[in-house]
């Protein structure tokens, strides 16, 4: 339905134009300057409503993101626009690493980074020491470092001799 509308308003515009403004008849200038405005507010989007509860847990997020352009022109201005705006943001990120100060924070995060990756690798060789030893504990017969079982030294005799050389 809304496209016959639109059709028979483009056509009176047409004919308003024609009549009116090259043939010089004030009647259909005016009727082509209605059907004009009609045709343009009809183009602006009806604002959306809508009436809902929310339920326990529900929530709502009203937003607004631009339609998109509809002519050929206002679609180059906005790919000019986001260009340009692109080319400025890789111009600051290029002034920014540019800057001492820039590698001064780069330089310093990455010995934070490299601190906290030590550190973890600490931790975990702690861990799986602790690990180790308390596997060790629980088997018979295997030696760590803190839970390794001792050999009994026998007492050495006179000059070095051991017990053999007692008995002999």
């Amino acid at each position: 339905m809304r496209s016959y509308l639109d059709r028979w308003a483009r056509q009176l515009v047409r004919r308003g134009v024609r009549s009116g403004l090259i043939e010089g008849s004030n009647l259909w200038l005016s009727i082509g300057a209605i059907a004009w405005l009609f045709r343009f507010l009809s183009k602006r989007p009806s604002p959306q409503v809508s009436v809902e509860q929310l339920r326990l847990g529900e929530s709502l997020i009203v937003s607004h993101v631009p339609a998109p352009p509809r002519s050929r022109r206002a679609r180059k201005k906005a790919a000019r626009k986001a260009a340009k705006l692109e080319q400025r943001v890789a111009r600051q990120q290029a002034k920014r690493e540019a800057s001492r100060r820039y590698r001064r924070a780069q330089a310093k995060a990455a010995l934070v980074e490299a601190e906290r990756q030590a550190k973890a690798a600490r931790r975990q060789a702690r861990c799986s020491k602790e690990l180790d030893a308390a596997a060790a504990r629980s088997l018979p017969g295997v030696a760590t470092r803190k839970g390794m079982p001792r050999r009994r030294r026998e007492p050495r005799g006179a000059f070095g001799a051991g017990p053999k050389a007692r008995r002999g």
